[in-house]
């Protein structure tokens, strides 16, 4: 018999779902259920080019070098697009890794974009998440944002606390911006806390997918707003979907 997540086409659980499970299921729901997904945007690929040039850096090379590394992943992403959001965006790249230039590695780089798996029991799937960069004994994960926090998010905290738990090992965050880093580690107390809150989403999502049979259930039992999908191409669909019958 087929459990509750297969039964959706969901074959397991990430960190980011889990995060926005919990913070609007109605979201969740038209992403994983519906498979209506967001499109690329400028931010999304300028995170990814930052993760690339830190990468070059952390491997060895010049700056110049790994700028340009990262000019050309946002490039591929942006594919030839050019408009205001893609260059104050772009813009930001080369900043963003002379600042990062600053931070003190805590050892040689051991890889980067590492697969983790972490059960939650009784749930039946795994949460499969992609580590930015594994060191000797110590795991990170870079986020890139336009205004340094004074203390890591709790959803990037959830994110490294399943990467901890997974692999046995301190874990960090680093933030970025044009102007400053911060390093935050995330320490037993931070990780057992944002465990509990992460089985606790997983149970939920488990128990409240259990109890529907099919995508359409899903999808009339839990509110949204309308103007986060704004193209007539996605309303329309699923107006019909939740409307008929």
């Amino acid at each position: 018999m087929r459990n509750s997540f297969e039964r959706f086409d969901i074959p397991h659980l990430s960190p980011s779902s889990l995060n926005l499970w919990r913070a609007a299921p109605g979201l969740w729901a038209l992403r994983y259920i519906a498979k209506v997904k967001d499109e690329g945007k400028a931010a999304m690929w300028r995170g990814s080019a930052i993760e690339v040039g830190l990468g070059a850096l952390l491997r060895g090379e010049t700056s110049g070098e790994a700028i340009a590394a990262a000019h050309n992943s946002f490039d591929m992403n942006a594919l030839g697009v050019v408009d205001d959001a893609n260059e104050t965006e772009r813009e930001l790249i080369e900043p963003m890794l002379k600042e990062l230039s600053k931070w003190k590695a805590p050892s040689d780089l051991n890889a980067t974009q590492l697969k983790v798996e972490h059960w939650f029991d009784p749930v039946p799937i795994p949460v499969i998440g992609y580590l930015d960069f594994a060191f000797d004994g110590l795991d990170v994960d870079l986020k890139t944002t336009k205004a340094c926090p004074s203390k890591p998010r709790p959803e990037h905290v959830r994110q490294v606390s399943l990467y901890r738990a997974a692999r046995g090992r301190d874990g960090g965050l680093l933030y970025v911006t044009d102007k400053k880093h911060a390093y935050y580690p995330v320490d037993d107390q931070m990780m057992d806390e944002a465990l509990m809150e992460m089985h606790a989403a997983a149970l939920s999502l488990n128990n409240f997918l259990a109890r529907m049979d099919s995508r359409e259930d899903v999808l009339r039992s839990l509110p949204f707003d309308w103007e986060y999908f704004a193209a007539p191409k996605t309303k329309v669909p699923l107006a019909e979907l939740l409307l008929a019958g």
